[in-house]
């Protein structure tokens, strides 16, 4: 019942009006929780964590629980952490750097990239999603991570349009469909080719892949720009298909094959007892490109 209540409550809150009451009444629950330096707010359409110097944007509706509190102190430093362990492995980034950042998400692994490459460098921060792009814009504009630059596209072997199939329990989980099908939410398609020589870039150190399936498809869009990136990852996804989710997910052989013909030394981590980054290939190349 008190459950129950408290959402009524919520539900009544969240929209114009009472959303600066629920605002208040958040931050101080997680601040006598213990979340010094912890505020809620809502900021240019979304639910905003600030948390110390960083905010954390999450979404147009209020959808916090006490028990997500006790994260979010650390969220920063996990992202960091997190893109060091999956991405980093074989690559630090340096001042000047170009990374493009293909399935940026919220920004989780955003954040490090750009630290990463300074003020002189870039990330190109890639995301398909419309309302997690919206996610991430927003994160880079509050973080201030002026060496970012989000793009709102799906990343494919042509120009044109593509459409999202949604994951029934997760935004991450969302694939790029083709072949005619229209069902899902729409998206606009670009080749890793144009989009390179639209934002002016013209070697990358770095390039991470994280699309779902959709690598298939976004490797064959880059056939110019291969010769020019330094080194790459590539997020494949065939324990999904092992799972029963799809046989789109098994694209680890296709794509160790055009990453070895196009000159990079493959590299993996078939010891890791995660599922996930086991499927994660590496694509080396010596010096700097």
């Amino acid at each position: 019942m008190e459950l129950s209540f408290k959402k009524a409550v919520i539900w009544l809150l969240d929209r114009p009006g009472g959303r600066g009451i629920l605002a208040r009444v958040a931050s101080g629950v997680v601040q006598r929780g213990g979340g010094d330096g912890v505020e809620i707010a809502y900021v240019d359409g979304m639910w905003t964590r600030r948390v110390g110097p960083l905010f954390f944007p999450d979404g147009p509706q209020f959808r916090y629980e006490y028990a997500d509190f006790g994260g979010w102190a650390r969220q920063a430093d996990a992202y960091v952490t997190d893109a060091k362990d999956f991405w980093l492995k074989h690559y630090e980034p340096q001042e000047g750097d170009v990374i493009v950042d293909a399935g940026a998400g919220r920004g989780e692994d955003t954040l490090a990239f750009s630290r990463g490459v300074g003020r002189t460098g870039r990330v190109i921060a890639v995301e398909a999603h419309p309302d997690t792009f919206a996610i991430l814009r927003s994160f880079c504009r509050l973080n201030g991570l002026a060496n970012v630059k989000p793009v709102q596209a799906a990343l494919m072997d042509s120009p044109g349009t593509v459409h999202f199939a949604e994951s029934k329990s997760t935004w991450m989980g969302a694939t790029v469909t083709r072949d005619g099908d229209s069902r899902g939410i729409e998206v606009r398609a670009r080749t890793l080719d144009e989009l390179c020589a639209e934002e002016g870039v013209a070697n990358v150190a770095f390039l991470k892949m994280n699309i779902e399936g959709a690598e298939r498809y976004a490797l064959l869009g880059m056939e110019r720009m291969f010769s020019h990136v330094r080194q790459i990852c590539v997020a494949c996804h065939d324990f999904r298909a092992d799972l029963g989710h799809g046989e789109e997910f098994r694209t680890r052989a296709l794509v160790e094959r055009i990453l070895a013909r196009h000159g990079f030394t493959l590299v993996s981590r078939p010891e890791d007892p995660r599922d996930y980054v086991r499927d994660h290939v590496f694509g080396l190349r010596g010096g700097r490109s």
